[in-house]
């Protein structure tokens, strides 16, 4: 049944019916079916004669027609239009435009059609068309982005599209401007994670990373993401793009979830310590900055690393506690020599809790080495404990 303020159709049929190669006409009806069709004062009632053939009855403007007449046949013909443009037997009007002109013909006659649901009927036979050239399905991709307005049916097509085309710069950058054209955060999102799986190269890896940007849910975001870190190896580049990406959200548990991800998957440079900090120290909670930290300490700090960055990284993240036992962690397997070590007893001094700031200096004190410049920096810091017996516990500790 369908309404638009002008015209009023209703269509009820049961069975198998075809219509002629000319779409003229109805070729069959299978037996014991029918069909009845009424658009506004044209009325048609067809069904099987139980003898291999069709009756009808036709009625325009309360007239009756006779079926056979050249009226009659000129009615029928309307009707058949009439129910072939609101996608009535779809599956066998493409089959027929494809037995008289291939993919080519299916995909001109989409610039036709107006209801996104027959539209995406007819992009999905394409796809399973084995004639279509490399050329045509750049089209095809194209369309789904400015011919269907349905949020629901891009994505749906979007993730149904053939996996080989898409290894073609020229289709997937197609591709993904249809995907940017869907304003539904889910749907863009199941677009991109179905892309995310596939064997992609690294360019269309990057135009992954730029079209996620554009998701405003956090949550939709995190999940292409993750979906990326979680199946693939990074260059240098994509690393910087998901970074980035995970920079953009605002959710402090999402960006935590992915930075961990990140962390734990990636064998990170230098450079992309030092970035991972900056974005770390972006997180609003305490808990989860003090979580990573301790992933990167844990990893421990690659050749070229910034120390001094994570150190600092440390001193503004969570309890006095819990920064005394990052700092102590740091030592285990990130710090040699004699500079590393007066950092790392020069930060020390910023732990406000005399209990935590001495109690570290006790734990430090019988691995830093035994040189002036050292035992100098650990003493300054050890004056800095007010209380008495938290001082006199640093100070022997070290004698």
């Amino acid at each position: 049944m369908i309404s638009n303020g002008n015209d009023n159709l209703t269509i009820n049929y049961s069975g198998d019916i075809k219509f002629n190669d000319e779409e003229t006409t109805i070729a069959s009806i299978s037996r014991n079916g029918f069909l009845k069709y009424q658009k506004n004062d044209k009325k048609l009632f067809a069904e099987n004669d139980l003898q291999g053939g069709i009756k009808y009855e036709m009625y325009n403007d309360g007239n009756k027609l006779d079926p056979g007449s050249e009226q009659g046949k000129l009615f029928l013909a309307d009707v058949v239009k009439s129910m072939v443009d609101v996608g009535f037997d779809a599956k066998g009007r493409m089959e027929r435009i494809y037995k008289k002109g291939g993919s080519r013909a299916v995909l001109n006659e989409v610039g036709n059609l107006k209801d996104d649901y027959i539209i995406s009927m007819y992009i999905e036979f394409l796809f399973a068309a084995d004639s279509v050239s490399q050329n045509d399905m750049k089209e095809i991709a194209k369309k789904i982005g400015n011919k269907i307005g349905s949020d629901y049916e891009k994505g749906k097509l979007l993730g149904k599209f053939p996996v080989e085309y898409l290894k073609d710069s020229l289709i997937a950058h197609a591709w993904f401007e249809s995907v940017k054209s869907i304003g539904s955060d889910y749907e863009k999102s199941n677009a991109l994670i179905y892309i995310s799986r596939q064997p992609i190269m690294n360019e269309q890896l990057n135009q992954t990373i730029d079209v996620a940007n554009t998701i405003g849910s956090d949550f939709d975001k995190a999940n292409v993401l993750k979906e990326l870190i979680f199946k693939r190896t990074f260059s240098e580049e994509n690393f910087d793009k998901a970074l980035d990406a995970v920079s953009y959200i605002n959710s402090d548990y999402e960006k935590a979830n992915l930075l961990k991800a990140l962390i734990e998957k990636e064998k990170v440079s230098a450079d992309h310590f030092n970035k991972l900090i900056d974005v770390v120290e972006h997180i609003g909670s305490d808990y989860d900055k003090s979580n990573l930290i301790k992933e990167l300490v844990e990893k421990g700090i690659p050749d070229g690393g910034s120390l001094d960055k994570l150190l600092s990284a440390v001193i503004h993240t969570g309890s006095e506690f819990d920064k005394a036992n990052l700092l102590k962690n740091i030592t285990v397997k990130n710090v040699s020599s004699n500079s590393q070590w007066i950092s790392v007893i020069n930060a020390a001094a910023d732990i406000s809790s005399d209990n935590d700031k001495s109690n570290l200096l006790i734990a430090l004190a019988p691995s830093i080495p035994k040189t002036d410049s050292v035992k100098m920096a650990y003493m300054k810091v050890a004056r800095t404990i007010n209380n008495e017996s938290d001082l006199g516990r640093a100070v022997k500790a070290l004698e």
